[in-house]
């Protein structure tokens, strides 16, 4: 008899309606996109885009119908779908006997739970948690005793491999993110007016790429009209990230929160060869090499940012080390590692 292959939900953000792509949609289809590569043969995969609540409220009734039907559910919630649809998807599981493994974006968790004891006993009781920072990991064991949490940085399906080099006739800077006051974009344009000010028309660039948050549309808008250095590229699909950023010599990303996981630009920029200059977020240590695949600059130090950027426009040869030092990094995080920890939990050993 032919045996039943295990039937695997992936229920997150997906943003497949109107195509919103950031770093929790790009995770959530990164996820599903590696088990289906990996494991297709193993297991039947399906998914629900949680983005299908705001165009259709059916859409309930068809995640329902897709949970009683798993064997086990590949969770990859923000934060309004871990407060308000978990203890549902919670009693459910236990209810119909699915394991959930819960693939956390981002590095909010721990302080997200500081006052929720009941989401606290639920987690615990979860196959996985599967966390992309070590600091976050320590915290979840050592102030809230869970057991069930795991290391899982952020990862790319890729095979790119970067001819190193450095733009000897212009330096290239690239900001690639959701662009929005958050992601610090007020810091590029002040270190823009700053290298303006030395550097001849066509020495330095500055170009963005990035879906625009309705917000700060007006005010980015005006601010690349004023600064001769700064362009604005668009929107990169996916198929096209690696070899656009490999023709910048650095990439910034001045972010604001402070709980930041480990943003997909920086592993986009190391794939692509190239080193990043970021700010101080709470766990920029632990995916940027200080010096050698990148800078870390003080959040509000716009002098900061332009003194890395001058010595590296002084110094080519540091510059084409760092995007060697770049790519290696880039080598820690690739998705047949994840695969080798995740298939653990959704394979079942014969």
């Amino acid at each position: 008899m032919k045996e039943k292959k295990r039937r695997i939900l992936v229920l997150g953000y997906f943003g497949y309606q109107n195509n919103q792509l950031d770093g929790q949609t790009i995770k959530t289809r990164n996820v599903y996109e590696l088990l289906e590569l990996y494991g297709s043969d193993n297991f039947l995969l399906s998914h629900f885009d949680t983005q299908d609540f705001q165009y259709n409220k059916s859409s309930l009734l068809r995640m329902l119908k897709l949970l009683m039907n798993c064997d086990s559910l590949v969770y990859l919630p923000a934060q309004n779908n871990l407060t308000y649809i978990f203890p549902f998807i919670y009693v459910l599981s236990l209810v119909k006997r699915f394991d959930i493994l819960y693939i956390v974006i981002g590095g909010w968790l721990s302080s997200y739970l500081k006052n929720k004891r009941i989401h606290r006993y639920m987690l615990s009781h979860i196959k996985g948690i599967f966390l992309e920072n070590s600091s976050v990991y320590k915290e979840m064991k050592e102030r809230y005793s869970l057991q069930n949490v795991y290391i899982s940085p952020n990862f790319r399906i890729h095979s790119f491999a970067p001819l190193i080099s450095s733009n000897q006739n212009q330096f290239r800077v690239v900001f690639m993110s959701r662009i929005m006051l958050e992601k610090g974009i007020d810091t590029v344009f002040l270190l823009a007016r700053k290298l303006s000010e030395k550097y001849m028309e066509g020495q330095v660039i500055i170009d963005f790429y990035g879906q625009i948050a309705e917000k700060d549309k007006i005010y980015f808008e005006e601010q690349v009209r004023e600064n001769s250095i700064i362009s604005y590229k668009g929107e990169l699909a996916p198929a096209e990230i690696y070899q656009t950023l490999t023709t910048y010599d650095l990439l910034i990303l001045p972010t604001k929160y402070m709980t930041e996981g480990f943003p997909g630009a920086i592993l986009d920029a190391y794939i692509s060869g190239i080193p990043v200059i970021v700010s101080n977020w709470n766990n920029s240590r632990e995916y940027v090499d200080n010096g050698k695949t990148g800078y870390i600059c003080d959040v509000n130090n716009v002098n900061e940012f332009y003194d890395k950027i001058e010595y590296l426009y002084m110094n080519r040869s540091l510059l084409e080390q760092m995007k060697v030092f770049a790519y290696e990094k880039s080598k820690e995080f690739h998705a047949d590692k994840i695969w080798e920890q995740l298939k653990c939990f959704l394979i079942e050993e014969k």
